[in-house]
């Protein structure tokens, strides 16, 4: 049966009913989609898409991070511990959107309908100071369902966890929820900070750790003991050879704690990484080459260097084009388009495409070869 076949007949009688009546009365699939506009003249913001929620509090939690106390409307559907989530608010009369991961447990929204997201302030960043300025005395913003894939696996394999400055907040959620569901797998946090006044929640972790045998929390001074080695894991989690390693943190973290535990014989399998920013361009340099990109709408056409690679956003934005985009790590999907031809890289999964056309998502692809875009 062919994608098509499948997809005309996954439309049940209702829903074609629905469609028959949004497009006799709007000249769209959805009435929502006629709707929205108009609803956004009273209610900027307002999205069909998201939820309107309410921040409650921002707290600070060093100099340089903050917590967003949020309460998500009714319509918001929880999460998993791990997951992640966009928040969209208004500024200046646009729109910012940017994703961060919960750090508040699914045991917490469930007995306060609150969730919290913890975020380090970027150095030269426009959204993340401006979001704690703009929510100091609390506001309205958008929340999207929570999505993402790096949660506790299932079973009770034991785990590891090793995490670098702000990549902290999935593992406290996990270990907050382990700790609040009696989840009596056995689970250690190595966790890298800048210096001791960058040990986010501390207190926290500490009291989980002397309130429950099976976890464990190791902090890792770097100014004092230096970034990850092998060294470390050997002498803080000698038993890491048969754990789930997950990591968690900035992309060179990531990518040497990956070199070293595979060096030590932990397989791909055992090993679930979720980088906080874009995912490295790792192209293969044996049959890397220079790409023609032709930008059809923007009558733009650019090199993209095989030996400097970059996503096709910031080539788009390197020649004078602005293509729409909100959170450049794949994530919120603002940038897709359309390719027409070519073959692109995607950073995020990496997957090749296939030749022809397809959509494709500007901020986490590289051109492989030459590629037309309808952009």
């Amino acid at each position: 049966m062919s994608q098509a076949e499948t997809s005309v007949q996954s439309v049940t009688p209702l829903e074609r009913a629905r469609q028959w009546v949004s497009q006799s009365l709007t000249q769209e699939n959805q009435i929502t989609a006629y709707l929205e506009p108009l609803i956004q003249v009273v209610l900027p913001g307002w999205t069909t898409d998201a939820v309107r929620s309410k921040v409650i509090q921002v707290r600070p939690e060093t100099n340089d991070v903050y917590t967003l106390v949020i309460r998500p409307g009714k319509r918001w559907k929880g999460f998993k511990a791990g997951q992640h989530l966009q928040i969209t608010a208004e500024q200046n009369g646009s729109l910012q959107t940017r994703f961060f991961s919960v750090s508040s447990a699914p045991a917490y929204f469930k007995k306060t309908g609150l969730i919290e997201m913890s975020i380090r302030v970027q150095e030269g960043g426009r959204v993340t100071p401006w979001l704690r300025d703009a929510f100091a005395a609390g506001g309205i913003c958008n929340l999207s369902p929570a999505e993402g894939d790096f949660t506790l696996p299932e079973g009770n394999q034991p785990v590891l966890m090793i995490a670098g400055g702000s990549g902290i907040t999935p593992f406290r959620s996990m270990l907050s929820q382990m700790a609040a569901s009696g989840d009596k797998r056995d689970a250690h946090l190595m966790f890298y900070v800048r210096d001791a006044s960058n040990a986010l929640f501390q207190e926290e972790f500490e009291k989980i750790a002397a309130e429950h045998d099976n976890i464990r929390v190791t902090f890792m001074n770097s100014a004092e003991k230096g970034v990850f080695s092998a060294e470390h894991i050997k002498e803080i989690c000698p038993d890491f050879a048969e754990r789930k390693v997950m990591i968690c943190g900035p992309t060179p973290m990531i990518q040497l704690v990956r070199q070293v535990v595979s060096g030590e014989g932990v397989s791909a399998d055992n090993i679930m990484f979720e980088y906080f920013g874009a995912a490295p361009i790792e192209l293969d340099r044996a049959d890397a080459k220079d790409a023609y990109v032709s930008f059809e709408k923007g009558g733009v056409a650019a090199m993209s260097s095989a030996e400097n690679p970059v996503s096709l956003l910031e080539l788009a934005e390197q020649n004078g084009l602005k293509p729409l985009a909100g959170c450049r790590v794949g994530v919120c999907h603002q940038c897709k388009c359309t390719k027409k031809s070519g073959v692109v890289l995607n950073t995020l999964t990496g997957q090749y495409s296939d030749t022809g056309r397809e959509d494709i998502q500007l901020c986490v692809s590289v051109p492989v070869n030459d590629v037309v875009l309808d952009v």
